[in-house]
């Protein structure tokens, strides 16, 4: 071998060398992670100390490790680069090959792998990374839904480099990307943002229609009521969250306030290793829900009855009333028979006015909804009821036509009740939902109508004293609707700007384009058990995810929850109680006028009007008898004439004998005592008594 060949073998062994040791330089990016899980651990350890967790916090989320990771998933093969026209002349585009998260108690460590690609220099670097997974807070998006956001926060990034000369210039590539702070801004980039529900709303609007039975044949007689709440959702939403990491999985708690509950940590102590270890040691107090095959767990505090007590007591009084309102009827409320003296037999009935003739209001002057050992909400209720109703009466004498007046009828009355309520999972269209389900029990509610005043008719022959209305309402759970807490309807994200390019994100000031692997994600909360303690309710679910290729178009999560809702309580198998809802009216005895109306009522029929010695209602009688001379003849009575009837007519009518006229064949043959004459007729025989006055008429033959 030549000495120019050794020398070239040396040179090249150099560079080879020098290559080596280039590539072995340290490159990496590093924060101090110590400091970070101290300042991690110190505001978990603050929160133990001023409530313990989760049983005195209103409501919390925890996400499993499992869970968590299974949600990273969405994060693998996304890329960030600069917006072009924010800095066209930086190319670079990192992807995010993978991410995984390992908790420790204070502290979430996600290990990373990526690549830094730039077209124009045609050079790719891969790099491994390490980060802490923070929690940055819940925020609201246009459609008014909400996300948690979690984001990483960068502790080291280490280039990762092949053999050859390409080495140098990837070398250069991955210091710049370093060195200006592309690279570990790119990577903080990658946020995963989960779909968070933030509220809990129940809409008070009800509208029932039921046909209530008032009488037997119950088909044939009925009103048909609306009942109607009018619309107002108690709702309860959820602004700000605090997360505390625990070995095994993070809580994300919430008091209800606009901000998350405010930390203060000192400075830390010389000794920080060993203040870290103290710590970690002091959250495994922290009880972590047992999940089985589940990846998360709702806990909701049974205090929070309280707040939706509180929020309802203090609607005004209209968002507090149930009206109800007669919309149709058939039939009679009541149709009884009566006979008088006078007037012979007869029938009285009674019907509604109008079809909107019934009008009723129940005020819930307070609500009082707690928490049970028994692990079930305990619901108390004070409340008013008011009620009109407008009813024709008609009184029919089977001798003419009969009349007819309206009457209202008023009552009240003062309801105290109660009822439990229980948690259960169940199918509702295919949709796994976890509901309320209100155990009302049988009980019936009565209310009693009546007049403050007799029931007067045009024509005044005829009263009512009084009118009355005993209504009997079985409450039970027919008439409370389950209510859905949580469904496994998904939430949506898109994965790309309404103009289908990448979504705009920001990196401190920079303008940034993230895009992910899929154009549409699906996230599903699936119930798997509801369970109460003392303290209060958990819910386990299993987190899905669904990424696809292409965005569905037409779905409104919203609008589905909302006719899930109404499916939950239209499908909802309803047990009636024993009893039937009633509406049974009752009618006094009849009075009937003195002798001017009924005269009257007489004279206006043609009818005769009837008049026996001893009297009539409301009539006088005949007055004193007269003795006859004459001794009576067996069989046939002739009475002396009764005085006119007393009347303000100017006219006295003509009153027909009482005495029904006797056929002749009829007529027995009476032996007069004076001798027979050829004279059939009956000679006048004078009075032994002198001539008395007496009222002019006709003097009896």
């Amino acid at each position: 071998m030549g000495t120019g060949a050794r020398v070239i073998i040396a040179i090249a062994l150099f560079a080879a060398m020098g290559v080596g040791w280039l590539a072995l330089q340290d490159l990496s990016f590093e924060r101090d992670r110590t400091l970070s899980e101290w300042r991690s651990l110190s505001e978990a350890e603050d929160l133990l100390r001023q409530k313990p967790i989760p049983e005195a916090w209103p409501a919390g989320l925890f996400i499993s490790e499992r869970g968590l990771n299974a949600a990273l998933e969405s994060l693998k093969d996304a890329q960030i680069a600069y917006a072009p026209e924010f800095k066209a002349d930086e190319d670079t585009v990192v992807h995010l090959r993978n991410v995984t998260v390992d908790f420790q108690p204070g502290f979430a460590w996600a290990f990373l792998r990526l690549d830094a690609y730039s077209k124009k220099r045609d050079l790719t670097v891969k790099f491994d990374g390490q980060a802490s997974l923070v929690f940055k807070g819940i925020e609201e998006v246009a459609n008014g839904e909400a996300q948690a956001v979690f984001a990483l926060s960068l502790l080291r990034l280490d280039p990762e480099f092949g053999w050859g000369w390409s080495i140098i210039k990837s070398r250069g590539y991955a210091s710049d990307l370093i060195e200006t702070g592309l690279m570990p801004k790119f990577t903080e980039a990658f946020t995963l943002k989960l779909p968070f529900k933030n509220s809990f709303a129940y809409d008070l609007k009800q509208g029932v229609t039921e046909a209530v039975p008032v009488r037997d044949p119950k088909d044939e007689n009925w009103i048909k009521v609306q009942i109607a709440v009018p619309p107002n959702e108690l709702a309860q939403k959820i602004h700000a969250a605090n997360a505390v990491v625990l070995d095994g999985g993070i809580w994300l708690l919430t008091d209800f306030t606009e901000k998350p509950v405010a930390t203060s940590i000192d400075e830390p102590p010389p000794e920080i290793q060993d203040d870290i270890v103290r710590m970690r040691k002091d959250l495994e107090r922290i009880r972590i829900p047992k999940l089985n095959d589940a990846d998360i767990a709702l806990w909701i505090n049974g205090t929070v009855a309280h707040l939706v007590q509180d929020k309802f007591n203090q609607l005004p009084a209209v968002n507090r009333t149930a009206t109800v309102k007669s919309v149709q009827f058939k039939g009679r409320l009541a149709d009884q028979k009566w006979s008088a003296d006078v007037l012979g037999e007869g029938g009285v009935f009674a019907e509604l006015a109008d079809p909107g003739a019934v009008a009723a209001t129940m005020v819930v002057n307070a609500v009082g909804i707690s928490w049970t050992k028994g692990r079930r909400l305990k619901v108390s209720l004070d409340a008013q009821v008011d009620v009109k109703a407008s009813v024709d009466l008609h009184v029919d004498p089977l001798i003419g036509r009969g009349v007819g007046t309206t009457v209202d009828l008023l009552g009240n009355t003062a309801i105290a009740s109660g009822f439990d309520a229980g948690f259960e999972i169940g199918e509702v269209g295919g949709n796994t939902v976890v509901m309320l389900k209100p155990d009302i029990g049988c009980r019936d509610i009565k209310l009693a109508l009546k007049t403050d005043r007799k029931a007067e008719f045009e024509e005044a022959w005829v009263s009512v004293p009084s009118v009355g209305a005993n209504v009997t309402v079985p409450v039970g759970l027919q008439t409370a609707p389950d209510v859905v807490l949580l469904s496994d309807l998904p939430f949506q994200r898109r994965g790309r700007g309404p103009d289908g390019k990448p979504l705009k994100v920001r990196g401190g000031e920079d303008h940034l384009l993230f895009t992910p692997a899929w154009a549409e994600a699906q996230y599903a909360l699936v119930p798997k058990r509801v369970e109460g303690d003392d303290g209060g309710l958990w819910i386990a679910a299993n987190l899905t995810i669904k990424l696809l290729g292409s965005e569905s178009t037409g779905y409104d999560r919203a609008a589905a929850e909302k006719k899930l809702a109404a499916a939950a309580t239209g499908g909802q198998a309803r047990t009636n109680c024993p009893g039937e809802p009633g509406f049974a009216l009752t009618i006094g005895d009849l009075e009937f006028g003195g002798n001017k109306e009924l005269v009257k009522f007489f004279q206006e029929r043609g009818l005769p009007l009837p008049q026996i010695l001893g009297g009539l209602p409301g009539i006088p009688g005949t007055g004193p008898t007269m003795p006859s001379p004459i001794s009576p003849v067996p069989g046939l009575t002739v009475p002396t004439p009764s005085p006119i009837p007393s009347t303000t007519d100017l006219t006295i009518p003509k009153i027909p004998s009482p005495i029904s006229p006797i056929p002749d064949p009829a007529m027995p043959k009476i032996p007069s005592p004076l001798p027979p004459t050829s004279d059939p007729t009956m000679p006048k025989i004078p009075s032994p008594l002198p001539q008395t006055p007496g009222p002019t008429g006709n003097s009896v033959d």
